[in-house]
This record gives structure tokens, sequence and C-alpha cells, in this order.
């Protein structure tokens, strides 16, 4: 899953937490997880039609994905927020722990069994990625949800603030349908780099919404 991780960053962006910042820790296992593999740490193969909706097999990313590391990487970022941002409070604090966590389980939902319930053990994973046409339609429901609610809670400073959102939701369904029924990449290394500028281009126009909206 990729679009559809950014669904509950929208929704929980409010006056102590930053869009931007929502959007960061829902992607921050993977995040962490891009220059891993460009490391050699973690591992990723590119093996066209491995399922409907994604060419990769994600065999080998213990560090980030499985559900320890998923559960220690959420308790950091959480703590770690809180030492930063002192304004977010307690409870800002946990919801970003909460959105890095949701990482997890949105590819729970989507991965083929890739995911490690414990380091070296078994690996779980639903397969919605097996169907193509429902995995895309499950992403798109819940970024659009997320962003649903966004715009509800919050409301435009100038005229880039009112069309900032509808750049973001066409940004969104370009990036999901890219990915759902795009070439494959070319390699492991490639898989890194699109994801690391992906998730910076999705961290800026988030920034830019922060500028130009502002809570209600």
């Amino acid at each position: 899953m990729f679009i559809g991780h950014y669904g509950p960053g929208a929704a929980a962006a409010h006056r102590r937490l930053k869009l931007w910042h929502c959007f960061v820790a829902v992607q921050f296992l993977d995040i962490l997880w891009a220059p891993f593999v460009l490391a050699g740490v973690e591992k990723v193969r590119v093996v066209p039609g491995f399922t409907e909706a994604s060419a990769l097999d994600l065999y080998h990313m213990p560090y980030t994905h499985s559900l320890p590391a998923a559960l220690f990487w959420s308790v950091c970022a959480a703590l770690v927020y809180r030492a930063v941002r002192k304004s977010a409070g307690w409870t800002g604090a946990g919801l970003i722990g909460a959105l890095v966590f949701s990482h997890w389980i949105l590819d729970f939902v989507a991965h083929k069994p890739d995911l490690e319930l414990r380091f070296g053990g078994p690996k779980v994973g639903l397969g919605l990625w097996e169907r193509r046409d429902l995995s895309i339609s499950l992403e798109m429901a819940i970024y659009l949800s997320g962003l649903a609610i966004y715009w509800a809670r919050s409301t435009a400073k100038g005229f880039g603030g009112k069309l900032l959102p509808f750049a973001l939701l066409l940004l969104g369904g370009a990036a999901g349908v890219f990915s759902a029924w795009g070439p494959p990449p070319g390699s492991a290394r490639q898989v890194a780099i699109m994801a690391i500028v992906s998730y910076a281009v999705f961290a800026a126009f988030a920034a830019l919404l922060d500028a130009s909206r502002e809570p209600r």
C-alpha cells in the first residue's frame, strides 16, 4: 500500500499536529526502509506479475516492517516527537506513534505474507495486492476519506489554500494509478530512490498546505 497510508495522516492533522508531520509519520517505516535497501540491510526483488498491484517481492525487511520493529519505531517516534515538540503534548506524541504503526496495519492488509510477527518468525499479510481493482479502490477510499476530514477541519487563508487540496488530491490519484498500473521499476535501487523522492514530494505538499490553511 502506498497512497492509502496518507489517509490516516490527513485525518489526524489538527492545531497541534502539522499535516507534514503526520505525512512523515505514516510513511516513517518506509522512509527507514528505503535507505536500508540502498545499504543492502533489507532486501527487495522486482518480479513483474508478483501480484496484480505490485511487482515487489519484499522478502527481507525485519528491521522496519516486522511487528516488533514497527512497535519499536512507533514508540521511538512518539518519544522523540514529545521531546522535540512539547506543544503537542503526550496526546499529540501518542497520535504520531499511532500513525507510524498504522503503516504496519495497512501493509498487513495489502501485502502478501512478508511481515514477520517476530524476528525470524512466521510472516503474515492478507494479500489484497492480489486483487488490483479492489486494492486501489480501498487505497483511494482511505486517502479521500482522510483528505475530506482534513478539509472539513481546516480553512483556507487565501487562494492557495483553496487550490492546494485539489492539487494534493490529483497527486494522490496519479500516484495511486501509477503504482498499480505503471511499469515495474528496473531494480531494487530504483525502487528505494523512487520511494524517497515520493515521500519528499508528499511531505512538501503537506508543508505548503500547513502554510496556506489553518485549523478551524
